[in-house]
């Protein structure tokens, strides 16, 4: 039974063109993003902030387009001081309640993992984009600096939240700011984008003043090489508005939209599902459960062997945080990345043993077990033990009973040990061996 509430409603079945796939995954999607994958989508806020405005002006029977509204907002006393506590007002009202927050960012959540996608044009002042996608902000000309970095960016082409004074809202600021992108180095970056990337609009309607204004531009920019753009939305009038032969509109749900894309990128492997990531969450936990066991147990035998398991026992912690922090960029996600890494360092233990610096060898054999979490779909056994001469072990049982043999399993990792850590084999001391983050 399909489920029919406000949420699901709008995730209208559609046929995924093959052009968005080809491009998604050669990076060349575009997406420009609107209001209504953000605070605007009616499932957030009551009102929208159009709305809200033209109630305090009793303005709403006036047909305003959005910044005609802003500007009679800012013609009032202290107008602009107003218009800009109202947004930072909302923006915080959304950021104090998880379930609002959740609503607002469910777009940019759904995006977050899909690494394919590196260029975001958003003509909304919020930071999700930023919080939720990691992408690096583009709103002057001074940013600019940043374009070249291998890292998801999105172009704020209206301002931020983050720079009141970047802020777009008026008629006077919408004049300035198309002025500037006519002839800025963001919007030559913007023209470059348009001409040789597969665009895909989401969150606007045929009504939104936003889109109308960035589709001209378009076609007055590009003239007789405008390309043809994807438009994602659930105005069902969008159809009638457009020629067909330029513009495609998909009537979904925008997040919906990119689960779809989602979907066929797990499907050809290029993208760790979701449940993975959770694994890994599942894993750190159970790691750190086992780490102040193994951390006992290394007080009560003062063994090298107990040792060494602590320092691998760090490097999982260590790979399972590189995880984590990578998952709102999408770098977690792509296995050719993560592939990349671990036999990088494979490399760099292989060089490590060789040199016989035995605790940063089993760090680098931890670090390089974390990062495997990511291929885990499921919960499965899991290797968070590891004795030197032996390697790593699944069994908590088994390997406190091979230590508890009293075996030296790697004669000159033993004495390597004692030669340099001797504070760790003092009866008395209580200092915990651990491995930073480092390889020197």
């Amino acid at each position: 039974m399909n489920c029919e509430c406000a949420y699901c409603q709008n995730k209208l079945p559609f046929e995924m063109p093959q052009e968005i796939l080809e491009a998604t995954i050669k990076g060349k999607l575009v997406l420009f993003a609107g209001a209504g994958i953000s605070t605007e989508n009616p499932l957030v806020f009551p009102n929208t902030f159009y709305q809200e405005i033209a109630s305090d002006l009793n303005l709403e029977n006036a047909n305003l387009d959005f910044p005609e509204l802003m500007s009679k907002l800012c013609q009032q006393k202290n107008g602009r001081k107003l218009l800009l506590e109202k947004i930072f007002t909302r923006f915080k009202y959304c950021d104090r309640f998880q379930e609002i927050y959740r609503k607002a960012t469910n777009f940019h959540s759904e995006l977050s993992s899909i690494w394919h996608i590196k260029d975001v044009v958003t003509t909304n002042w919020d930071d999700f984009f930023e919080k939720e996608c990691d992408a690096i902000p583009m709103v002057t000309a001074e940013d600019f600096a940043f374009y070249d970095l291998p890292h998801r960016k999105v172009f704020k082409i209206h301002g931020s939240i983050s720079n009141y004074g970047s802020i777009v809202a008026t008629t006077e600021d919408y004049k300035t700011c198309y002025k500037n992108l006519n002839k800025g180095v963001i919007g030559s970056y913007l023209k470059i984008l348009l001409a040789t990337k597969v665009i895909v609009f989401i969150g606007y309607s045929f009504r939104d003043f936003d889109f109308n204004k960035i589709y001209n531009l378009i076609k007055k920019e590009l003239k007789n090489i405008v390309p043809h753009i994807y438009v994602v939305t659930i105005d069902q009038g969008f159809s009638s508005t457009v020629d067909s032969t330029k513009v495609t509109v998909i009537n979904t749900d925008g997040a919906f939209f990119l689960t779809a894309i989602r979907s066929h990128l797990e499907g050809n492997g290029s993208l760790f599902p979701k449940q993975n990531m959770r694994t890994v969450w599942s894993f750190m936990n159970t790691r750190q459960n086992y780490h102040q066991t193994s951390i006992d147990y290394f007080f009560s035998k003062r063994s090298t062997g107990a040792m060494y398991n602590l320092y691998y026992q760090d490097g999982l912690r260590h790979a399972f945080d590189y995880l984590v922090h990578n998952a709102s960029s999408g770098l977690s996600y792509n296995p050719f990345h993560i592939n990349s890494s671990i036999e990088a360092y494979k490399e760099l233990g292989s060089r490590l043993l060789k040199e016989k610096r035995y605790e940063d060898y089993v760090y680098v054999e931890g670090y390089i077990v974390g990062l495997h979490a990511m291929f885990y779909k499921e919960i499965a056994e899991f290797p968070f033990f590891y004795i030197l001469g032996i390697g790593t072990v699944e069994k908590e049982d088994e390997f406190y009973d091979l230590l508890n043999n009293d075996i030296i399993y790697h004669k000159a990792g033993d004495k390597n040990a004692r030669k340099k850590f001797p504070p760790h084999f003092d009866p008395d001391s209580k200092l915990v061996p651990h491995h930073e983050p480092f390889i020197g």
